[in-house]
């Protein structure tokens, strides 16, 4: 016997809920003067880092045998870092914006960080 489509439509509501709180917070995270981005199983974690005026990320490769790049994809740009699979480089963000960026080798790796 399948459940009455009221109690799926409360489930979907609930877990939708539960995730809107975790989005939030980290697209209104408090910014913070440095934060580290870590290239690792083909992802960039954090995908998004919220950052003061001036403050910097630090790139940090450490997916193996596995290359990535961090290339600037939004209007707002940055110096591109160039493929690798170790070591790490930090990058200084002066101007308030969205920094979009990408691993140009992985569809779907992509991150942003908010200066304010």
């Amino acid at each position: 016997m399948r459940p009455p489509r009221p109690v799926l439509a409360a489930v979907a509501v609930t877990a939708l809920a539960a995730a809107a709180p975790a989005a939030l917070a980290a697209q209104h995270a408090a910014p913070r003067a440095k934060a580290t981005v870590v290239l690792q199983d083909i992802e960039f974690k954090p995908a998004a880092v919220t950052l003061k005026r001036g403050g910097s990320v630090t790139f940090a490769w450490k997916d193996g045998d596995t290359p990535h790049n961090v290339t600037p994809t939004g209007a707002k740009r940055f110096r591109r870092l160039a493929t690798r699979k170790a070591g790490s480089a930090s990058v200084r963000f002066t101007r308030a914006g969205t920094y979009r960026y990408a691993c140009t080798i992985h569809p779907g790796m992509d991150g942003r960080i908010v200066v304010r």
